[in-house]
């Protein structure tokens, strides 16, 4: 077992040294600037965020993030990277709030632990610092607009649209637009941030009557996410060329008899994103166990998740709702799995982990695990690090006998 670690760690190292940004696509391929390509083995790390809910409870037994990555409260930053970069991951997606980027709170020693060069920094400086020494190690950094408020995601809350008003944060599609070429200007000459993965899980938002305003897709309205991200990735590519820009599809919609829909990439087949710059779109899909195929909100407890389905049904999901899209014989497109992940205790999702790294492995897919850490010393966490937060130890569960196959064939 120790051999057949060392062994994969030499391998992914040699292929993380190897690996030269800025990455560009070929056909359903990501590639690096030597036209090698480059598989996407990332995982997240939250807190830029935010740990709160909405609703006032916080996400981690009252862990409180201060808008900064979760656990650098614990260990110090470069031992975290050094976990990361020891376990062959090529990619840290980092996601962050729009409220975050504008927050002028400046860390204090309690929230920082052994991190005491980050005291006085502002949210922003710390992602800043984090972007830095991930930079050092040689790992890529996909930055990823996680919410617009500082809150934890995802739920029918105020952060499904990537604009609106809201007794938090208020914010415009111009603004957000406003704040991507801020981050693509100030990272602009550091290579090793790839790209920019602009929204997570579009899905309704809530409005001040808590009614569901649904995302549209190519309908040329304000709520056209289509034209939205076509519009950011263009702007983006104004200031800075080399980025990736990486699209999630619609994640879910509601109709009036509140009957959802969960399209993700397939109104791709019709109206696909097409940038100004040729060879930097990715598009990108979240999947886990729960996630639903199909659900009614006033009978949620009859919905169909993935772990409901059978092999054959899974399999059939994955290829028709994004896998198809890497395959298509006019306009083949690099597709990732921006999140995936599930717990130790979650026995229940074995079926739907290996249905999906199978899948994964066999259609040359990349993609993040969600998460590096959730909650320290808790069963039910998607975390893979130890409780130190010093070692990637998710090779000790069962979880481990689908992720070997997967990241370290």
């Amino acid at each position: 077992m120790r051999i057949y670690a060392c062994l994969c760690f030499f391998f992914f190292l040699f292929n993380v040294i190897a690996q030269v940004p800025p990455l560009s696509t070929r056909g359903s391929q990501i590639i690096d600037a030597n036209n090698e390509v480059f598989h996407l083995q990332g995982v997240n790390w939250w807190g830029a965020n935010g740990s709160q809910y909405p609703y006032s409870e916080f996400h981690s037994k009252g862990v409180n993030t201060h808008a900064m990555p979760f656990g650098i409260h614990l260990q110090h930053i470069d031992t975290i990277v050094s976990a990361i970069k020891k376990a062959g991951f090529n990619t840290l997606r980092l996601p962050f709030s729009n409220q975050m980027l504008h927050d002028s709170t400046r860390a204090i020693k309690e929230w920082i632990g052994p991190n005491s060069f980050l005291e006085g920094k502002t949210p922003l400086e710390v992602m800043d610092e984090v972007i830095s020494r991930f930079s050092d190690a040689g790992i890529c950094v996909l930055l990823n607009n996680h919410s617009t408020t500082t809150h934890w995601c995802c739920n029918f809350d105020y952060n499904g649209l990537w604009y609106g008003k809201n007794k938090f944060y208020d914010q415009t599609t111009l603004q957000w637009i406003s704040d991507w070429m801020f981050l693509a200007n100030r990272y602009k000459f550091n290579p090793w941030v790839i790209g920019a993965d602009l929204r997570n899980e579009v899905r309704p938002q809530r409005t001040s009557y808590f009614l569901p305003r649904n995302p549209t897709w190519g309908r040329k309205n304000k709520r056209d996410w289509h034209r939205a991200a076509t519009q950011a990735g263009n702007a983006i590519h104004e200031v800075n060329r080399n980025w990736l820009i990486v699209v999630e599809g619609i994640n879910a919609r509601v109709n009036p008899l509140m009957q959802l829909s969960f399209p993700h990439l397939k109104p791709i087949r019709k109206r696909p994103v097409i940038l100004n710059i040729p060879n930097k779109l990715v598009y990108e899909v979240h999947n886990y166990s729960f996630s639903w195929i199909k659900a009614n909100i006033l009978r949620l407890k009859k919905s169909t998740t993935y772990s409901n389905l059978s092999h054959e049904e899974r399999v059939k999901s994955f290829e028709q709702n994004w896998g198809y899209v890497t395959k298509l014989s006019i306009g083949a497109t690099p597709v990732i799995v921006g999140e995936f992940g599930c717990s130790i205790n979650d026995t229940h999702a074995e079926l739907w982990l290996k249905d999906l790294t199978e899948y994964l492995i066999e259609n040359h897919i990349g993609s993040c695990w969600w998460t590096l850490e959730e909650e320290i010393a808790e069963p039910s966490s998607y975390g893979i690090l130890n409780d130190s937060m010093n070692e990637i130890n998710v090779f000790q569960d069962w979880r481990g006998n689908y992720l070997k196959k997967y990241w370290y064939p």
